[in-house]
């Protein structure tokens, strides 16, 4: 009786998802229940214009329903229905059972009756692997004659090609550095997915736009004949929009009053590209992105690792809501990735050190301090008299519980006297980050007050921002310096950027690596008949923002979950600014927020002075925040070592496990500053390999073996060895997965605990009654203490006790 209940719950809420999808539950030309066939009864039916379509499979809440397929199977022949759901209510899988090349996968919403008809039309013209249409650099040369697609770019769809292709993965995510080419890479993965005919519909997500636009420009000229539309203007023309295989959309657009839910179907798009991947997964937005029942694609410069550092199943026991906040926020694990392991990843350091390269470039910091910033920064504050009271500040606080006029006009003048001319001798074009719209504005006025028409600001609250900021960008106006808060620290491609001004703190790696990004670019000046190249940038840090990342944030942390937002601020008033130089504020500015009463911000009315300049030239390395993972470290330094070790090389050329370990024992590990070893790598990988395992998988010879094939190799390795039955291998097996993933009941194995065995996976074989009758068990279970998954497991059970 309790399971039919519990059916019926399932019922109830798939009932709900398919009203969801648009399926009329009142017609029985649409839905049928419980539907009499030759094997049995089938659920629910959907129907088409011309027949069946699917067959629903329900299951209890508890039961996972890809359990089911056989059983569908039976039914949806019978039927003649081409798909099958398989669903408990929570959980839906999908399966195009009639093709062959395609299992049943997971989706999260079920595809409305359109949906499933165009599917059925596909079936008649089934695509081809993404991997038969050769992507060369010359792939893109007839609609871009002096564009070249670059080897890491190919590495990076042939990577997609091959998990699409070889084993049915449907989500993936490309990490790669601002300036690598992400636009144009994805205009060549998009023309491959439609090529092949592995997507009819490809919908591309930005967060802004002016990313929108101009992320339609370059489609407009590589996939004209797709027809790129912007969706935000296509949608009030329909005819446009249907007649379109490449929609553009920023999230906003596509969530306003859920318009996403009115206008598309789950299954209308085939492939989903994120751009900034990791601003799109949570809140409404991540409504957006898991509505569309499509193969995903996430790029990013800064994934956001919320499970790096953490103790998942420990922070599972304490706060499982912890946990699920940090799972919903992790941009590895929405895409299917292990955390910090994306599909593909080519980072600052991959661009400036490439062979064919380099293909970015690396700042020469200027680290610029006064005499209030120094105070600032240091740990007891900067004490100030206010009021007749001594109040201290620190550096987040400058400008935003106290104005410091002379400051601000200390750093523009130290801005302009430090910054990279260009070749012409002017000074390089330049933006200035501050720290919020009234700091930008107070700065242009100095700005312009030193140097007219030098400066122009950037920010949303400037009119019509997004067009000055693209005319800026083309060099179409006469100000060197853009002055902005958060606008143009992302998707902001100005290639010919000399300079970059912090005169606000940074405290987020993320943010920090994002706004480096504005000035990585290279670029060709032509003056007359000569080429003068773009080698550096400068970034002049008046808040000592590196010098932070380098020495003092703390990386082994994990990120903290950003807070909900709060009310807004009471309305500020600005006072009269002193005579130096003209006022700053025009009187009251009042920002967005309910009226009451203004808080009175004070002004430091005394003088500021230079107290010290410090250079620092980036080396091919890059700073510690651009190398921020342990693996990250690892595996660069490794491919390095091996390429500068003939010995090595050769070894691993040869695949040649013997050498390769005694070459990297020797030599590579424990040296100074990492201390790589074969525990740290087993602990920060997850995976109990070996380390010649950790060396291929680095230098791109073999991918790193997962846990569960290690164990899998391992149990069938010692169960042809003492010829074991089928029951003895599932003991040898429960028992080789509880080891591999329990560290307290690993060491209770080698310790020949046998309470370990009262464990919920062996009951189901049994119990301890049952392991008295496996007669081998102790050889076995001695093979398996000897075996290198223990052996490989011990070393890291070792550095974490």
């Amino acid at each position: 009786m309790q399971h039919g209940v519990n059916e019926a719950f399932s019922r109830v809420l798939i009932d709900k998802a398919l009203e969801f999808s648009g399926w009329n539950l009142l017609d029985s030309h649409q839905v049928r229940f419980e539907l009499n066939t030759a094997t049995g009864r089938a659920d629910y039916l959907l129907g088409g214009q011309r027949g069946p379509l699917c067959v629903l499979e329900a299951k209890r809440e508890d039961v996972d329903p890809y359990d089911a397929k056989e059983q569908a199977k039976g039914y949806a022949e019978n039927v003649k229905a081409p798909f099958i759901i398989l669903s408990n209510g929570r959980e839906h899988w999908f399966w195009n059972y009639t093709r062959k090349d395609q299992d049943a996968y997971r989706i999260e919403r079920l595809p409305s009756r359109k949906d499933l008809e165009r599917l059925l039309l596909k079936n008649l013209q089934p695509p081809r692997p993404l991997a038969s249409e050769v992507v060369t650099p010359a792939y893109l040369k007839k609609f871009m004659p002096d564009f070249i697609v670059r080897r890491y770019q190919i590495k990076a769809m042939d990577t997609i090609a091959r998990l699409f292709d070889e084993m049915r993965v449907l989500k993936f995510l490309l990490e790669m550095a601002t300036g690598t080419g992400k636009t144009l890479l994805c205009a060549a993965l998009i023309r491959r997915f439609l090529v092949t005919r592995n997507a009819e519909r490809v919908l591309f997500i930005v967060d802004r736009i002016e990313l929108a636009k101009q992320t339609l420009e370059d489609f407009a000229v590589v996939l004209a004949e797709y027809k790129p539309v912007l969706y935000k203007t296509a949608r009030r023309r329909p005819g446009e929009l249907l007649g379109s295989s490449v929609v553009v959309a920023t999230l906003q657009s596509l969530m306003v009053d859920r318009r996403y839910r009115e206008e598309f179907t789950p299954f209308y798009f085939d492939l989903v590209i994120n751009d900034e991947a990791h601003r799109s997964i949570y809140g409404d937005a991540r409504e957006v992105v898991q509505f569309f029942q499509a193969t995903r694609i996430g790029l990013t410069a800064t994934p956001r690792a919320y499970l790096k550092n953490v103790n998942v199943e420990e922070l599972e026991k304490e706060n499982p809501k912890a946990l699920e906040l940090r799972l919903l926020r992790d941009t590895y694990n929405y895409f299917g990735c292990k955390p910090g392991f994306p599909t593909f990843r080519y980072d600052i350091i991959d661009a400036v050190k490439d062979p064919e390269g380099p293909f970015l470039c690396l700042p020469k910091i200027i680290d610029i301090r006064s005499d209030i910033t120094t105070k600032a920064l240091a740990e007891s504050g900067w004490a100030v008299v206010i009021n007749e009271q001594e109040e201290n500040f620190k550096i987040q606080d400058l400008e935003k519980k106290i104005f410091t006029p002379a400051r601000n006009r200390v750093m523009c003048e130290a801005f302009l006297k430090e910054a990279q001319p260009d070749p012409t001798g002017k000074i390089g074009k330049s933006i200035v980050f501050a720290v919020n719209q009234s700091h930008a504005t107070a700065l242009t006025k100095i700005f312009n007050a030193i140097q007219p028409g030098l400066a122009v600001t950037i920010t949303s609250r400037i009119q019509d921002a997004s067009s000055i900021a693209k005319e800026f960008r083309d060099g179409k106006r006469e100000e060197r310096i853009a002055v902005s808060v958060d606008m143009l620290s992302t998707g902001y491609n100005c290639r010919d950027l000399l300079n970059i001004g912090l005169m606000r703190p940074i405290f987020s790696p993320t943010e920090y690596i994002q706004i480096k990004g504005r000035g990585t670019r290279l670029f060709t000046f032509k003056i007359d008949n000569t080429e003068y190249e773009k080698k550096n940038f400068f970034m002049l840090d008046f808040c000592a923002v590196a010098e932070y990342f380098e020495e003092k944030y703390d990386y082994t942390i994990p990120l903290k979950i950003p807070r909900e937002k709060k009310e807004q601020k009471p309305p500020i008033t600005y006072p009269p600014f002193p005579p130096t130089g003209e006022p700053i504020h025009d009187g009251p500015i009042i920002e967005p927020g309910p009226p009451s009463p203004p808080r009175i911000i004070p002004t430091w009315e005394g003088v500021d002075t230079l107290v010290s300049r410090e250079i620092t030239i980036v080396g091919p390395d890059g700073e510690k925040v651009d190398v921020m993972t342990f693996r990250g470290g690892y595996e660069r330094d490794i491919r390095d070592f091996v390429a500068k070790t003939p010995d090595l090389k050769a070894a691993v050329e040869a695949e040649d496990d013997d050498a390769v370990e005694t070459i990297v024992n020797e030599q590579f590990y424990h040296r100074p500053t990492m201390y790589y070893s074969p525990d740290k790598l087993i602990l920060s990988y997850g995976v109990p390999a070996s380390t010649p395992a950790f060396v291929y998988n680095a230098v791109g010879r073999k991918p790193l073996p997962t846990r569960d094939a290690i164990v899998g190799d391992t149990v069938d390795s010692i169960a042809a060895r003492y010829n074991l039955r089928y029951n003895e291998q599932k003991w040898l097996d429960a028992t080789a997965q509880l080891i591999a993933e329990d560290s307290t009941s690993l060491r209770k194995f080698m310790d020949g605990d046998m309470t370990i065995f009262n464990a919920s996976q062996f009951n189901r074989l049994g119990g301890i009654s049952a392991l008295s009758r496996f007669d081998a068990r102790e050889n076995v279970f001695e093979a398996l203490r000897q075996s290198s998954l223990v052996r490989q497991s011990l070393l890291a059970t070792s550095l974490a006790g």
